[in-house]
């Protein structure tokens, strides 16, 4: 089994987020977080988070592994490309659970969704598991506010009340993500380390959550 000790040296920690070896626990706080986060770069004028994959080992101290975000991508074939091929990392991982976040509206213009213009602005939280999964949908109006003191723009959010749909439809890249991670395969260390190497050459950008000196974790 892999040990995740060797990528301490890009270790992370999460501040004001509870510690547990269960997973249920940190799917709740990584969708209060993607909400938060969407809400400050929003805000700020920053636009949204890229779509960012989760990876979670039930029964691991912590059970929360680290998460990747998505390289810049072209639209059509290569964003859904660049999403789909996310999966790999829960599979090199071994993960009990994956948690794939992105901005609706922001993605359906990226994957050329024909009805991109009538899809709404909101944050898509899908909790997966190896057969079903769970989509949190997060509904917020993004609009421009008025200028500061110093004449900049100013953005402001109003976010409507949250659904929850068990098995609710996904995105074909979303899809896909989770296909290729539940598509069992055998990853020697040396195949791992060689294809993380890739991910961060290709845009990709991965972080992890540093463990204790003594974990032997898998996978």
């Amino acid at each position: 089994m892999f040990d995740l000790r060797k990528l301490s040296g890009v270790g992370f920690t999460l501040a004001g987020m509870e510690q547990m070896t269960h997973v249920a626990g940190w799917v709740d706080q990584i969708d209060e977080l993607a909400v938060a986060v969407t809400d400050q770069m929003v805000r700020g004028g920053f636009g949204v988070q890229p779509p960012t994959v989760h990876v979670l080992i039930d029964g691991l101290d912590p059970a929360y592994v680290g998460y990747m975000t998505c390289r810049q991508f072209y639209r059509g074939r290569d964003a859904e490309g660049a999403v789909a091929a996310m999966g790999l990392l829960g599979s090199q991982l071994g993960a009990t659970r994956l948690v794939v976040t992105y901005e609706r509206a922001d993605m359906a213009i990226a994957w050329d969704d024909p009805r991109s213009d009538q899809v709404p602005t909101g944050v898509v939280v899908v909790d997966a598991g190896p057969v079903t999964h769970t989509v949190r949908w997060h509904p917020v109006l993004m609009a421009e506010g008025p200028p500061d003191p110093d004449g900049a723009a100013t953005f402001r959010t109003e976010w409507a009340p949250s659904t929850h749909y068990a098995g609710g439809v996904l995105p074909a890249a979303v899809g896909g993500l989770l296909s290729v991670w539940r598509e069992p395969r055998a990853w020697p260390e040396d195949e791992f380390m060689k294809v993380y190497a890739g991910w961060e050459l290709g845009g990709y950008s991965v972080r992890w959550v540093q463990r204790p000196p003594d974990e032997r974790g898998q996978p």
